[in-house]
């Protein structure tokens, strides 16, 4: 008999010797050199004077000291708690790094646990390994980026969704509202999440009056929790903001992505005209102009092409979004090109396999509809701005699930055919 649960250790200790390879090879040189570095910088500026801000790589430099609300305050609050302990030098960076890492391997237990206990021990090996020698999540795992500790903390969500569902307990229920509330805090994107759970506990045939008091629950944590963070914004900028308003340029560079989108000025013209108009425009009133401006050009592309917008923004962009790749520092001497050729079985296998785990087998078919729909909502979310392959790191995991699940509803049918009488 093979001793399945003994194997997960060996694949996390497998993801650890490659990350800490890549750490000691690479060292402090592994960056960006953008977001990475901003939220480094970020994090040293709030402990330095208790203001959270953060600007982007290509941003005006008077947006230096500016209280964002570009960002969620996850990831500076996280590397500011580490810099506090380690201090902002070398050995700080270090040590983010490390806790970095050990953040992505919580998320490749957590994927192991989801995989088990919906599809069965094979399946969650499958997504576990796949997910520990994935290049690009052994370099994001080297990065001080949002994406390794929102992958985590979505995968803990999804999982403790599929238990609360099952199982019906309060401490599922308490994690699974735990971990919303993390991943909140590091991408507001996760928002909306709740409606495609709502859709899956209809399915699941959950008790109307619990779900109901557990979304009073819901609702009064996220007043406690996010209260402070409204109350910040409003102070600094006389409005409610809810999460974040740092989507005006991200929605802009969307209106100039796909086929058919108005051209008459491009957007490095574009984007140098508001500056020359709005010259003393503070970061989020900065945003704001590029929202209204972003708007204004969809309006202008649905009068004029509305087959276009549609087809850019219902196609094209899913499928920018999940066949492009974040690998942007070569490691390892893999080269790009291999790791697109990857990434592409990846997705082709992880839709495959979702498919005939949905054709061969009878049980937990609610399960794969649940992670097809959560992996749904956020290529609609996503493909709402500009898209590429980073936005798709932190759901390459239920991508690899889809894999597992695949592979072990093919051996079972195997084993039932090889073996009538069973």
């Amino acid at each position: 008999m093979i001793r399945w649960p003994r194997w997960i250790g060996w694949v996390i200790l497998l993801a650890f010797v490659l990350r800490i390879t890549a750490l000691m090879t690479y060292g402090l040189s592994l960056t960006l050199h953008s977001d990475d570095q901003g939220y480094v910088h970020s994090a040293i500026r709030l402990l330095q004077t208790g203001t959270l801000t953060y600007r982007g790589p290509s941003e005006p430099a008077r947006f230096e000291l500016d209280p964002t609300v570009k960002i969620m305050p996850g990831q500076p609050f996280l590397l500011a708690a580490i810099f506090w302990l380690f201090g902002t030098g070398t050995v700080g960076v270090y040590a983010a790094k490390i806790a970095t890492i050990l953040i992505g391997l919580a998320g490749i237990y957590g994927i192991y646990l989801l995989g088990r206990y919906c599809f069965g021990e094979a399946a969650g090996l499958i997504a576990a390994l796949l997910l520990a020698v994935s290049v690009e999540q052994i370099l994001t795992d080297n990065l001080l980026l949002t994406e390794t500790p929102f992958m985590t903390s979505l995968i803990y969500l999804v999982y403790f969704s599929v238990k609360v569902a099952s199982k019906r307990k309060p401490v599922y229920f308490y994690a699974l509202l735990f971990f919303y509330l993390v991943a909140l805090f590091f991408k507001a994107t996760v928002a909306l999440y709740p409606l495609v759970l709502f859709v899956y506990l209809l399915f699941k045939r959950y008790p109307f009056p619990l779900m109901i008091r557990q979304a009073a629950i819901t609702l009064v944590a996220i007043l406690v929790v996010l209260g402070p963070w409204w109350v910040r914004n409003y102070v600094h900028y006389h409005q409610f903001i809810p999460l974040t308003a740092g989507d005006g340029n991200p929605l802009l560079m969307g209106t100039y992505q796909g086929v058919g989108y108005p051209n008459h000025e491009p957007l490095s013209a574009l984007l140098q005209r508001l500056q020359t108009e709005y010259p003393n425009a503070d970061s989020f009133t900065w945003m704001q102009v590029q929202k209204e401006v972003a708007v204004e050009r969809l309006r202008e592309w649905w009068q004029s092409s509305p087959g276009s917008l549609l087809y850019s923004y219902l196609l094209r962009k899913p499928i920018i979004l999940w066949g492009g790749t974040f690998y942007w520092i070569e490691i390892f001497r893999i080269s790009p090109e291999t790791v697109v050729v990857l990434h592409h079985l990846a997705v082709v296998g992880g839709v495959a396999g979702g498919l005939l785990y949905l054709a061969l087998n009878r049980h937990n078919r609610g399960e794969m509809l649940f992670i097809a729909m959560v992996l749904g909502y956020f290529t609609v979310v996503y493909s709402v701005y500009f898209v590429f392959g980073r936005y798709n790191v932190a759901e390459m995991p239920l991508v690899f699930l889809g894999i597992g699940a695949g592979a072990v509803a093919v051996r079972r049918c195997v084993r039932i055919w090889g073996h009538p009488s069973q």
